[in-house]
């Protein structure tokens, strides 16, 4: 086993936006993370009433299901953190605000672009994207090496290459060839182009 690993926690995305439970992520460590939704929230990205197809049905046999707590959460989209903490990344992730500089720049975080877009086709819409991440479980990997580093950017960006290409993950756009989500994430593309408004 990878000595360099720290084990992976779950925690849910609406505890992470408690100051006290966003401090037990490290600080101090790159790192990668998962996030995981229930089939709800899944039905309410696959079904979206801004794209043309539905794709609950097509796709939902093919995800990567997880029981967590008790219930079954799909994997949906695996991120990276190399040049800052995971912390600090997750921290913009469910934390951001969906400021006219954010959107206008293309610096709002690509989970809540896809999601505000998917669900409410502005993105903009920074109250329906935070009821919807606080569905989500983050299950989150420290890498025990030095942020910046050339080693953790290899390392890390390894390990999001064999997630995308071993997951059929529906939120991650960047190098996913993966055939059986090209139509949806054409849809994807579109509807974030369109919703920036």
């Amino acid at each position: 086993m990878d000595k360099k690993y720290v084990d992976s926690n779950y925690i849910s995305a609406k505890e992470l936006r408690n100051p006290s439970h966003l401090k037990e992520v490290p600080k101090d460590m790159p790192g990668w993370y998962s996030w995981w939704a229930p089939e709800e929230a899944l039905k309410m990205l696959l079904n979206s009433s801004y794209i043309s197809n539905k794709y609950l049905s097509n796709l939902l046999s093919h995800l990567t299901i997880k029981n967590i707590n008790g219930k079954n959460y799909y994997y949906i989209y695996v991120g990276i953190a190399v040049k800052e903490s995971i912390q600090r990344r997750l921290n913009w992730h469910i934390n951001q605000h969906h400021t006219k500089s954010s959107v206008e720049s293309g610096f709002l975080s690509t989970l809540r672009k896809s999601i505000s877009s998917l669900l409410a086709f502005n993105q903009y819409d920074e109250y329906i994207t935070n009821d919807f991440i606080n569905m989500l479980i983050v299950e989150y990997h420290p890498v025990n090496l030095p942020i910046k580093s050339n080693e953790a950017k290899e390392k890390i960006e390894s390990i999001e290459k064999k997630e995308i290409a071993n997951n059929v993950l529906i939120l991650n756009i960047k190098g996913n060839k993966n055939a059986l989500v090209k139509d949806y994430l054409k849809e994807l593309k579109k509807v974030r182009k369109n919703s920036k408004r």
